[in-house]
């Protein structure tokens, strides 16, 4: 134990009072004679004795007491044996991270938030011993030329140099690597402090560090947060398409979300669509503290190729979050593979083939090529935004594995089943992707014989609607179709599969599934005439076109974006081999690798800020948005429960000190102290009144004047 203040240690002097006053009582009192008393000869021996141990405990209770008081007055501390903190004479091994990320560019109580978090870490390096070995690391884009083993001056020259960046943070990496770098450092104590505004959606990334390995030095970890204040914000927390279906000359919606992520409320603010450098649309609105609203944008693209837009906010006094990036990609065509496993001796043909194909030269925006299950060759499927299975007996199990990914990937899958089909193997099949399963089979193929009929048409469905051309309150009216034979299917209970079309007797007859960022499409029945006379139905080459347009609408069209703080990785149908990546000016060169799905692109991208990402390529440019993650904005603060929880047994923590909550000399002194070890004068101070009120309790109850 260790004490800040041992001037005080002058307050042991007043531990000699008690024994001074015991000594003047002790003086004899002049004899005077009682006439009256002359009878009383002496006091028994045993009551004197008595008032002697009772004046003895009175006076070491005193003295312990002010012992204590004294005690407390110089502050003392637990050494860092006992804390893990850092003790005044040992060289140790100083590990700071500074929080650089966007929203320390905000002004709060003290300034600049990222200015106070530099001032913390300069104050923490000059009040350190002159042997002390200081680590630098900071969450974002590494502003700081050396991370390795600093001394003082080097230490002071590193955060000078930090500032914060609108980048993507990685905040468990940097510390998990600033920790271990202590644990190794050659010196026997360490101490590692964070330093950071406390934001809860930043900071709560600790909490997967795996566990640190246990070593014979521990290091304490101590959060500083500075004084950040409250402060008006907003930011758009998402931007949608509301469109499954994406071509040009069809008007595109987009839903933009903004969010209060401030504590004081916004008026008088606008958000303002951008389409190509052009202003598309604004809208004016006020939001209280905590509240969102959604915002509807409407842009109808004339050719085909991206689309990059921006959404901006204005009025608002945070920047950092105020553009969201964005690029729509709109098709020329839909490619898609028809699979076929119907030979040219089946008694009913597949209606399908002739749908797509009448569709295709009515220059529809669909291309398809036709391969019997023979011929195709599963390495070309990324090739195709959809593929469709149309009347196979068995699927091969070895499509299973590459199926599964080119669905997860975001392409489409249309499955139409074979009257010869075996159900075991359709449904080892669906549960690849979570979609139900076949569980009996109705009526008889090619009987003629309705078991059913097809329930009426609802819109609401991207393949539904707009299927027909009518005035928006005109009910559908069409005939409905007879089944004469189809597969039962049970659809799961997922949230992501619902039905398209059913029969009368609520049995699904078309179900989608979504699985990754793909969709899959089940029917049960078949394309010919022998499971029922939809085939020959007006609406059945619309319905059918319309499936697989959606199916191949999913991922390759719509929306592309990137959302900084983890690597880009994104997979393209290219013959390239050299790609080139360039974001605000700057380029970059990719790794690559090539896959069964198409030419994987990945770059660590931790240096990258908000913008339109451009991706060179031998088949042209494609473009992608790039912004900041939405946690970034929001600003709710750590507390000392959930820090108290990011870490195990092996790792010392040390309580948070905000700088929010205390004044600046309390802050200061606060900061000093975390430095030394954990202050216990209070423990010494409830001693003391611990002593004193026993001394009360024995000079009350303890009558050792009372004769026997």
């Amino acid at each position: 134990m260790s004490f800040l203040n041992p001037f005080f240690f002058i307050g042991l002097l007043a531990v000699a009072i008690p024994v001074i006053i015991h000594l003047v009582n002790l003086r004899r009192p002049q004899k005077v004679a009682f006439s009256t008393l002359s009878f009383i000869k002496e006091l028994r021996k045993s009551t004197i004795r008595r008032i002697r141990i009772k004046q003895y405990l009175l006076m070491a209770l005193r003295m312990i007491a002010l012992l204590f008081l004294a005690l407390a007055l110089a502050r003392p501390f637990l050494p860092p044996t006992l804390t893990g903190s850092t003790s005044s004479g040992t060289p140790k091994a100083v590990a700071i991270m500074i929080d650089n990320s966007a929203s320390m560019q905000r002004v709060g109580n003290r300034g600049p938030l990222i200015d106070q978090a530099k001032g913390i870490a300069e104050r923490i390096i000059q009040n350190a011993n002159s042997d002390d070995k200081f680590i630098i690391v900071t969450t974002n884009k590494s502003t700081v030329g050396q991370t390795g083993s600093l001394d003082r001056q080097d230490a002071l020259d590193a955060v000078s140099e930090v500032t914060a960046n609108n980048t993507g943070h990685y905040t468990k990496e940097q510390f998990a690597k600033a920790y271990r770098n202590v644990q190794n450092a050659p010196q026997s104590q360490g101490v590692a402090y964070i330093i950071s505004d406390g934001q809860k959606s930043q900071l709560s990334d600790l909490e997967e560090i795996e566990q640190f390995s246990k070593t014979e030095k521990q290091v304490s970890v101590q959060l500083i947060t500075v004084a950040a204040g409250k402060q008006q914000n907003l930011a758009i927390s998402s931007v949608e398409i509301n469109n499954q279906m994406i071509s040009h000359g069809t008007p595109v919606s987009i839903s933009a979300t903004v969010e209060n992520v401030g504590s004081t409320a916004a008026a008088n603010q606008f958000i303002s669509l951008s389409v190509e450098g052009e202003r598309s649309g604004q809208y004016e609105f006020s939001l209280e503290e905590g509240q969102t609203k959604t915002f509807e944008f409407s842009i109808t693209p004339e050719t085909a190729g991206d689309l990059s837009g921006q959404l901006i906010l204005e009025g608002d006094q945070v920047e950092y979050d105020n553009r969201q990036n964005f690029v729509v990609r709109i098709p020329s065509k839909h490619s898609v593979l028809l699979v076929s496993g119907k030979n040219s001796n089946s008694s009913f043909p597949s209606y399908l083939s002739p749908a797509l194909e009448a569709a295709r030269e009515t220059n529809a925006q669909v291309s398809f090529k036709e391969e019997s299950s023979s011929e195709v060759n599963p390495s070309q499927w990324s090739n195709y935004d959809a593929i469709i299975l149309d009347g196979l007996k068995n699927v091969p199990e070895y499509w299973f594995n590459s199926l599964q990914q080119y669905v997860q990937a975001g392409n489409g899958l249309l499955f139409f089943p074979s009257e010869q089909g075996t159900i075991e193997n359709y449904n080892q099949f669906f549960s690849l992707f979570n979609a139900g399963q076949f569980i009996d089979v109705l009526g008889e193929y090619g009987s003629f014989n309705p078991v059913t009929k097809m329930a009426g048409i609802e819109e609401g469905h991207p393949v539904l609607d707009d299927i027909f051309s009518k005035k928006e309150d005109e009910e559908i009216n069409i005939e409905e179709s007879s089944l004469f034979y189809y597969f039962r299917h049970q659809n799961t209970t997922s949230a992501t599969g619902l039905d398209v079309l059913k029969a009368d007797n609520g049995d699904p007859i078309l179900t989608e599934q979504r699985f990754g960022k793909g969709v899959v499409l089940i029917a049960s029945l078949g394309t010919d005439p022998g499971w029922s006379n939809l085939s020959v139905n007006p609406i059945f080459a619309p319905l059918f076109y319309r499936s697989t347009l959606y199916a191949s609408s999913s991922e390759r069209a719509g929306l592309q974006q990137h959302v900084l703080g983890q690597p880009f990785q994104w997979t393209f149908n290219t013959t390239s081999s050299e790609i080139q990546l360039t974001l605000n000016n700057s380029e970059y060169k990719a790794e690559t690798q090539r896959k069964t799905d198409g030419l994987e692109i990945r770059y660590e991208g931790r240096e990258w800020e908000p913008g339109m990402l451009t991706i060179e390529m031998q088949e042209g440019n494609q473009n992608i948005g790039v912004n900041q993650s939405i946690m970034e904005s929001r600003y709710e603060p750590l507390s000392e429960e959930q820090w108290q929880q990011y870490f195990g047994n092996d790792v010392i923590q040390n309580k948070i000190i905000s700088a929010n909550n205390l004044s600046e000399n309390d802050f200061s002194q606060e900061l000093s102290t975390a430095m030394f070890g954990q202050e216990i004068w209070n423990w010494f101070i409830w001693i003391a009144l611990l002593f004193l009120l026993s001394e009360t309790i024995v000079a009350r109850l303890y009558k050792a004047e009372s004769i026997s």
